[in-house]
């Protein structure tokens, strides 16, 4: 098997992610983003998780995929949504309104709801805990803004991508 190179355009958490990636014959991925290069494997492991291997450091994560985007939830690493984004939809940017809706990375439960509607918030605040695969993940703020409403409360079960908290402009 050849080497196959592409180039690919992600959306990891709200910021945009030009890369190239190559496949070698292995199976390894390499991928170069403004000049750094990472080396990546992903196995899977008997228990239902993967091992993600990322420049030599094993990581156990959960990973599920819909449609264009994959979720990747571990203890460590906690969850992220990568989608994969037409570089020639619109021009390059972000998807509109990617900021202003928290989706949800996965189905689950929220365990807790750290603001309320009208509260301004930075990026980073955390808003909203959630549990998924009895793990327990922390969704934050993606900008500086207000909290323009609550979709779910404690002991609300959600689904995949449903929008758990929407922003609005401070």
């Amino acid at each position: 098997m050849e080497k196959l190179t592409m180039r690919r355009r992600y959306l990891i958490d709200g910021q945009t992610h030009d890369v190239v990636v190559t496949r070698g014959a292995d199976g390894a991925l390499q991928i170069d983003r403004a000049g750094r290069r990472i080396s990546a494997r992903a196995e899977p492991l008997p228990d239902g998780r993967h091992r993600l291997t990322i420049d030599g450091r094993d990581h156990a994560v959960w990973i599920a995929s819909s449609a264009d985007s994959v979720f990747v939830h571990g203890n460590a690493t906690g969850a992220a949504e990568v989608e994969t984004v037409d570089p020639a939809a619109a021009d390059g940017h972000a998807r509109a309104g990617a900021a202003d809706a928290l989706s949800a990375p996965m189905p689950g439960t929220v365990i807790a709801v750290h603001v309320a509607v009208g509260d301004a918030i930075v990026a980073g605040q955390p808003l909203i805990v959630i549990e998924s695969m009895k793990l327990e993940t922390t969704l934050i703020a993606p900008r500086d803004g207000r909290v323009r409403a609550v979709h779910f409360g404690v002991g609300s079960s959600f689904g995949l991508k449903a929008t758990l908290v929407t922003l609005a402009d401070a």
